[in-house]
């Protein structure tokens, strides 16, 4: 069984509050765009999962998000003893921010549950996925939605309006341990931007999207590379550019496919990590 797991963006990000056990709290606009890893899934003779990677530097164990959704898909359905394989082919760039190892949990849910006859609704899905990581639950649902909470309250909007996206992801970022250790320092955002921005996405008009876009890690980290970017997208065409998650991948907003890859072209010159791309409305997809 093979899927393809799609990457996300936050088209804004207000970090709310942190909990009594140290995660923090968000509310967030996230969107799957057309940029994806590939997933297979095999049933095995001998029991146990095994995970293979075409990145040598990811986990293939239990610090895989791939691999814990695995194990608890099969807690979750009392299955025991089972063999099963899990091949990622990796093209989402890593630490950007664009939920890459998420993706790929959300597949294995949605793989597994299907080659198992499992039958267990969205929601559910959603709720193992809350188990293994915070962007988990957005990628088992895909599509444009508002995610609250540690990211398990998931809430599907008014689409993107159609757009072309070009998506770069610099050498330049920081941890996402690091990232929050710096957002600490700083007073918590008004925590406006994300309900503004689902009035806007109701409206339809992509220009006012484009000038919601707001992440408040990259107010308070103002990488270097980032900013490059972001200008660079700007006087190409771009309607507006912010950088996702903790980083460091940048997005812009482009309402001509000739002047979003033409940018994407100019810019893989200095960052080979760099592509046009498409909004998609669904999370994972089984080829």
């Amino acid at each position: 069984m093979k899927l393809r797991a799609y990457a996300k963006i936050n088209l804004t990000l207000d970090v709310t509050g942190r909990r009594e056990d140290g995660y923090h709290t968000l509310d967030t606009v996230m969107q799957t765009v057309s940029v994806w890893d590939e997933v297979e899934i095999k049933k095995i003779n001998k029991p146990g999962i095994r995970l293979f990677c075409n990145r040598e530097y990811l986990p293939v164990d239990t610090k895989n998000t791939a691999f814990r959704a695995a194990q608890y898909f099969f807690e979750r359905c009392g299955i025991t003893g089972q063999g099963l394989s899990i091949h990622i082919r990796k093209y989402i760039p890593s630490r950007a921010g664009m939920g890459g190892g998420s993706a790929d949990a959300a597949a294995v849910l949605h793989g597994l549950n299907q080659m198992f006859h499992a039958g267990l609704p969205q929601q559910e899905l959603v709720e193992l996925g809350a188990r293994v990581g915070a962007d988990v639950p957005f990628c088992v649902v895909g599509g444009t939605c508002r995610c609250r909470g540690i990211g398990e309250q998931v809430e599907p909007v008014s689409p993107l309006p159609d757009c072309w996206l070009v998506l770069c992801k610099p050498p330049a970022g920081m941890s996402t341990p690091r990232a929050y250790a710096l957002i600490d320092q700083f007073p918590l955002s008004r925590a406006q931007a994300t309900e503004k921005m689902v009035g806007l996405l109701s409206a339809g008009d992509l220009r006012r999207v484009a000038g919601g876009l707001s992440n408040r890690f990259d107010e308070t980290m103002k990488l270097q590379q980032v900013r490059e970017i972001k200008r660079v997208m700007g006087n190409s065409g771009a309607l507006g550019a912010s950088m996702t998650g903790s980083g460091s991948a940048v997005f812009g907003l482009f309402d001509s496919w000739e002047r979003a890859a033409e940018t994407a072209v100019d810019l893989k010159r200095v960052y080979p990590e760099c592509c046009a791309a498409q909004s998609v409305d669904v999370g994972v997809k089984f080829l």
